[in-house]
């Protein structure tokens, strides 16, 4: 039987950190997918911690050799932190943050037919993540953030998920387990969300 290779790259929320089944949402969504059809394949190559920087290396080491016919990316969050005052400077300006999503579109568009962005989820502000110690995310970051990748994806014509306005309507308290990680219900949730509309853009025909 011949395959088709769906892919994920991301970080921690794609990696499935904190659902307490441990398949995370890309888990889920392949399990619903192969319970409808049997002749997808599925690779997981997301890391907890990965900004997009990481993400473009990521994919040059690991997805360069693979065959995969969707690649699903799904990174953001990480490059949005603000350490030791809200004031702070963002670990990663706009201007390189941009350059790194044109070069991996790019690189990952010369070898991969079917590319797909996710847009990045809000998260609960002033919420204390055990560990993470004067660290700030704002949700005005993310906004801007995801208008910056939707035009990048844009002019490069690649289908651009958008799930924040959604997300941002619903008690978060319900789907997360600190600021910004999914629990199970909330993995489940971005599965169900991502399965309509992979089917919508004609992939799991």
């Amino acid at each position: 039987m011949s395959y088709k290779v769906i892919a994920v790259l991301g970080d921690s929320i794609s990696q499935g950190l904190f659902d307490e089944s441990g398949l995370g949402w890309f888990g889920r969504l392949s399990t619903m997918i192969s319970n409808k059809n049997k002749k997808y394949a599925f690779h997981n190559i997301s890391m907890n911690g990965d900004k997009i920087c990481d993400s473009y290396h990521r994919f040059a080491s690991e997805c360069i050799t693979r065959d995969i016919d969707t690649l699903i990316i799904s990174v953001g969050t990480n490059d949005l932190l603000r350490q030791g005052s809200p004031n702070a400077q963002l670990d990663i300006s706009k201007e390189l943050r941009g350059q790194y999503w044109e070069s991996l579109l790019d690189m990952a568009g010369a070898k991969i037919k079917q590319i797909i962005v996710m847009d990045i989820l809000p998260i609960r502000e002033g919420i204390d993540d055990e560990g993470e110690v004067d660290i700030y995310e704002f949700n005005k970051d993310i906004e801007e953030y995801n208008k910056q990748i939707e035009k990048i994806c844009s002019k490069k014509k690649i289908p651009f998920i958008k799930l924040y306005n959604k997300w941002k309507k619903r008690d978060l308290a319900d789907y997360y387990v600190d600021s910004g990680h999914p629990n199970g219900a909330g993995h489940q949730l971005i599965a169900d969300e991502v399965f309509e509309e992979l089917k919508k853009l004609g992939i799991l025909n």
